[in-house]
């Protein structure tokens, strides 16, 4: 957002889990593939107001210092301009100043699953702490890259106008990383999540992997260990040598970030486990999965 207050246009599964309510959003999106200008200014100050409702609540002021703590080794030397501003940081949300503020971050950001924004409330708490965490870590937009299957060409159209990168089509998860990257994954399906370990699966590649989404250790909890093994067996090879750290409890946001954790998967772990640890990793098949929670390629 702009000092004004407008809006500022940046110029020139086997995917995701059935959240609660995914069946009522996809007709509702229907709907909205072609909004009047009216219905899409409404929206957009709905987004604002979440974003700004968010901005100043406890649970924000907490998950802010907490993901700060994590990604700061990820900090670098800022971009500038001969203007003097940071190189690629847009100013869709209001900068707040602090001791990290001038510097520019390495990760790229890259966000799966999280439902239409335009018609989800759910949905649109995610987008708003996307924004946040932008804003926060020093992202440059064109470094954040998203993907739903429920996004309508109206959102489509809204991210890109943001300056943000909508992927064209269902990587199922399966991104290679090939610098620092954080997922952003809140509230996908397990298989997701495993198939993203799967074409990370090395120490090198793995180190330079965050993942904010569903805690693995719950994941751990819930599931029958035999399904864990049989099914989502990167997940459950991981577990032993990720560090967790868990999202802050809010009666307000509970159904929205309730299970979130901000996973790492720390070089010196990773390089403990035996040659043969990494070796021969198979490409995940589900054909045994009764409740896969995704939505298929094609």
């Amino acid at each position: 957002m702009s000092a004004d207050g407008e809006w500022k246009t940046v110029s020139k599964k086997k995917g995701m889990k059935k959240r609660r309510g995914d069946v009522k959003e996809r007709n509702i999106a229907q709907g909205v593939e072609n909004l009047s200008v009216s219905e899409g200014g409404r929206i957009q100050r709905k987004i604002k107001e979440t974003i700004e409702e968010l901005r100043s609540s406890e649970f924000w002021s907490v998950c802010r210092e907490t993901v700060q703590k994590v990604t700061n080794k990820y900090r670098t030397v800022p971009l500038v301009t001969s203007s003097g501003l940071d190189v690629g940081v847009a100013e869709f949300v209001e900068y707040k100043h602090g001791d990290l503020d001038h510097c520019q971050t390495t990760l790229e950001f890259v966000c799966y699953g999280i439902g239409s924004f335009s018609s989800s409330v759910s949905s649109r708490y995610q987008l708003a702490l996307l924004f946040l965490l932008l804003e926060t870590l020093k992202i440059p937009r064109l470094s954040c890259l998203l993907f739903d299957p429920l996004f309508t060409e109206w959102e489509k159209r809204f991210l890109k106008d943001c300056g943000l990168v909508v992927i064209k089509e269902n990587e199922e998860g399966k991104r290679q990383v090939d610098r620092p990257t954080l997922f952003y994954m809140i509230h996908c399906g397990k298989a997701l999540y495993n198939n993203l370990l799967w074409k990370n699966w090395s120490p090198h590649q793995l180190a330079q992997t965050i993942l904010i989404g569903n805690s693995f250790k719950g994941i751990e909890e819930r599931l029958p260990a035999r399904v864990l093994k049989r099914d989502y067996m990167f997940i459950n090879y991981i577990l032993a040598v990720t560090e967790e750290t868990a999202f802050p409890y809010s009666d307000r946001y509970m159904d929205i970030f309730n299970d979130t954790a901000i996973h790492q998967f720390p070089r010196r772990k990773l390089d403990s486990k035996p040659k043969e640890f990494w070796e021969g990793a198979a490409e995940p098949t589900y054909q045994q999965c009764e409740d896969l929670e995704i939505i298929l390629n094609g």
